[in-house]
C-alpha cells in the first residue's frame, strides 16, 4: 500500500518544489523592483539591502518609508483581509497576489534592520508596552488573539489532506461565521504589560449588519448586534535575543461595545462575564491536562510600530495608539 502511493507522493513533492522555486523567483523580482523604484531608498542603501547586510541606523528615512508602505498596503487590502493565500479560497487565491508579494518583501526589508531602536538585534522589551492596533495581517485578522493562537499551536504540524489542520479549522470557521456577510470583524487591538507579563487581545464583531432581500423590500430580516471579544493571556515570556514570545491563555470575555447594539432576547446575559478557558481546556481529553499555550515572534518593534510573526510565518503589523 505504501509503495502504491510513493510515485504520486514524489510527483506532489516535485510540484511543491517547483512551486517553491517559482515563488522565490517572484519574491526576488518584486524585491528588486521595489528597492530600485522606491524614492525612499538611496543608491547606497539599496546596495546594502540587496546584499543582505543590515542597513545602518542612520537610514531612518528608509525605515520610515517601509513602515508607511506597509500601512498603505493595509488600507489597500482591508487590513490584509482581501488577500486570499489559501487554495481553499479558489478562485480568489490569485486575487491581490502582487500585494501579498509586496507585504513579504517589505517585512523582509524591515526586519533586516536592528529589531529595535537601539542599534542591536536584542529586543527592548519595554517598547512592547502599550495599546496596539492591528493594521495589516496576512491571515485572518482575528488570529492575532491568544485564543486562536493557542488553537493553532495545539494542532501543531498535523495535516488534513494536503493542508495543515489548523488552516482547515480556520477556513471552516470563516465559512461558519462569515457566510452571507453574517459577521464582520471591526477593530483589532492588543494591550501589553511586560512587567506584569500580561497581554490582552480583543476584536469587535458585528453580526447581521445587513440582512435585507433586494427588490422584495428594505426592511431588516434580522437585528444587528455584536460586541467585543477579549482574550486574556498571562505568564508572557519574551526572549530578547530570538524575539520569541510565549503566552498562556487564561480566560475570555464578550463585552458590550459603544456603538454596537446588544444581542436580543436572553443573549445579553452572556455579556461581561469571564469564561475560564484555561480550566476547561485542561479538562478536554485530547489536551491531556495541558494548558492553552501560544507562541509568536517579535520581528521588529520601535516606539510606534511592531511586526509579529506566527509559527507558520504569517505576519501581523501593529501601530501603537496609546
Amino acid at each position: 500500500m505504501h509503495a502504491s502511493i510513493l510515485p504520486s507522493h514524489r510527483a506532489a513533492s516535485s510540484r511543491v518544489s517547483d512551486n517553491h522555486r517559482l515563488e522565490l523567483h517572484r519574491l526576488r523580482r518584486v524585491r528588486r523592483s521595489y528597492v530600485s523604484s522606491s524614492s525612499s531608498f538611496s543608491a547606497s542603501e539599496a546596495t546594502t539591502t540587496t546584499t543582505g547586510k543590515t542597513p545602518s541606523s542612520s537610514s531612518s528615512s528608509t525605515k520610515e518609508g517601509i513602515k508607511l508602505e506597509l500601512i498603505k498596503l493595509g488600507a489597500k487590502t482591508d487590513r490584509g483581509q482581501l488577500l486570499f493565500p489559501q487554495k481553499a479560497y479558489a478562485p480568489l487565491d490569485e486575487y491581490n497576489r502582487k500585494h501579498r508579494e509586496e507585504v513579504k518583501v517589505l517585512v523582509e526589508l524591515l526586519t533586516s534592520y536592528p529589531v529595535s531602536t537601539g542599534n542591536s538585534n536584542k529586543i527592548e522589551k519595554e517598547q512592547l508596552n502599550g495599546e496596539w492596533e492591528c493594521v495589516l495581517a496576512t491571515k485572518q485578522i482575528f488570529r492575532s488573539s491568544p485564543f486562536f493562537m493557542a488553537i493553532q499551536d495545539s494542532f501543531g504540524d498535523a495535516t488534513f489532506g494536503d493542508a495543515k489542520s489548523s488552516e482547515v479549522f480556520f477556513r471552516l470557521h470563516d465559512l461558519q461565521v462569515m457566510s452571507w456577510g453574517a459577521s464582520t470583524v471591526g477593530r483589532v487591538a492588543q494591550r501589553i504589560d511586560v512587567e506584569k507579563k500580561t497581554l490582552e487581545s480583543d476584536f469587535d464583531t458585528i453580526l447581521f449588519k445587513s440582512t435585507v432581500i433586494p427588490i422584495l423590500g428594505w426592511f431588516k430580516l434580522l437585528p444587528t448586534f455584536g460586541g467585543r471579544v477579549v482574550s486574556f493571556a498571562e505568564n508572557m515570556d519574551v526572549d530578547e535575543t530570538t524575539g520569541r514570545v510565549d503566552l498562556e491563555l487564561v480566560k475570555t470575555r464578550v463585552e458590550r461595545t459603544e456603538g454596537i447594539p446588544e444581542p436580543p432576547l436572553f443573549l445579553p446575559w452572556f455579556l461581561d462575564r469571564d469564561y475560564p478557558v484555561n480550566r476547561v481546556w485542561k479538562l478536554l481529553p485530547w489536551n491531556k491536562g495541558k494548558p492553552p499555550l501560544a507562541t509568536t515572534y517579535v520581528k521588529y518593534v520601535d516606539e510606534d510600530f511592531r511586526v509579529m510573526m506566527d509559527r507558520d510565518g504569517e505576519c501581523f503589523v501593529y501601530v501603537k495608539v496609546k
